[in-house]
């Protein structure tokens, strides 16, 4: 899947605002949007990969985590 410039700004508008996505796809995408653009944005925490967190509700929040505590699919 192919990340547009609409998915970045998005994705930093999730994580500013811990805007709660219900669909899952959407969240890992705008995770991984943050984790190869985040240098564009340097409010945000840097070198570090941002994840799709479940939440008890079922939906999903965009937070960063660091990377020893990551999986390969971007999941903590």
């Amino acid at each position: 899947m192919k990340i547009t410039e609409e998915d970045i700004l998005n994705a930093k508008k999730a994580y500013d605002h811990k805007e709660e996505i219900e669909d899952e796809t959407l969240a890992v995408l705008y995770a991984k949007a943050l984790t190869r653009n985040s240098k564009r944005f340097p409010d945000i925490p840097q070198k570090v990969k941002y994840v799709a967190l479940k939440l008890k509700s079922g939906k999903f929040v965009v937070e960063w985590r660091g990377s020893e505590t990551c999986t390969a699919d971007g999941r903590p």
